[in-house]
Parts: C-alpha cells; structure tokens; sequence
C-alpha cells in the first residue's frame, strides 16, 4: 500500500495530446507571392537548413535575403546597422523591436546557434509579412482612390 502512495502522480494524470501536424502555421510563417521570388526563395534554404540543424547553411541564407531585401529595398548602406535603420525608417508601421532582432542576429558572419537562426529567419519573416500587408493596403487605397476619380469623371462627362 506504501508503494502506491510512492508513485508519482505523472503515471496517474492524463497527458495533454498535441498534435503538430494539424496545427497551422502562424500566417506571417508563411511566405507567398507577394514576397519577391528571389528573398523566398533564400528564406526556404534557410528555413529548410534551421530544420536540419545546417547552421552554417541557414545564417548565410537568411542573411544573404537580407541583403537581397536591401537591394530590392533600393536601401544603399555600405554599414549592416545603417540598412537595418533605414529599412526600419522605411517601414515605419512595423514594430521597432523586429528591426532590433533583425539587427542583432543579423549581423556577423559567424553561424548562429540553432534558437537564434529560427528566431532570425521568424523575425525577418514578420517583417516581411508585415511590409507585404502594408503594401497591399496602399495598393488597396490606390485602387479605391482610382475607382473614385474614375466614377467621379464618367459622372462629370455623362451630365456634361
């Protein structure tokens, strides 16, 4: 009888079941045709050598599609600081604390611990996410804004 009191309780309680395969990604993980083929392309390899453990592999690839981001950016800093600040002034509607971490983990040359690749390539993913959502509303404004000018002229010329 002492015996049983002596277990411990683990053995007793049930255990949560998780299952990982049908959770989904969180959206901003999940790069589409919105982000430019070339930093997509770049983030896969990265994403693809984080999961194999391939640090070497996956820091030169998420830090050469943030240079590849940079150029697309049109951002001309010879210093890694000064894109990262200038990218962040460009896109001033994403969090600060994002180009902070970009910053951070970005610079260098060195491979990266396998936490700190993964926290890079999510990071640099939200950023993107972020930039792409932004875009697409300005696109959205525009089109709205075009359509107005648009109805406005055919209501002018048709009452003319």
């Amino acid at each position: 009888m002492a015996a049983a009191f002596l277990k411990p309780l683990s053995h007793t309680m049930p255990q949560p079941i998780i299952d990982n395969d049908r959770v989904p990604a969180p959206r901003f993980l999940t790069l589409d045709r919105r982000i430019p083929e070339a930093v997509r392309q770049l983030l896969e390899e990265a994403d693809g050598c984080a999961s194999m453990s391939f640090s070497v592999g996956g820091s030169s690839c998420v830090r050469l599609a943030i240079r590849r981001t940079f150029e697309l950016e049109s951002i001309e800093a010879f210093d890694f600081h000064a894109a990262i600040a200038a990218l962040a002034e460009k896109h001033g509607s994403v969090a600060p604390t994002l180009f902070q971490v970009i910053e951070r983990l970005g610079s260098g040359d060195e491979p990266l611990p396998s936490d700190a690749l993964k926290a890079l390539i999510a990071t640099f993913k939200a950023v993107l996410y972020n930039r792409a959502e932004n875009m697409t509303e300005i696109s959205l404004i525009g089109d709205v804004h075009f359509a107005e000018v648009a109805f406005s002229t055919s209501l002018a010329v048709s009452t003319a």
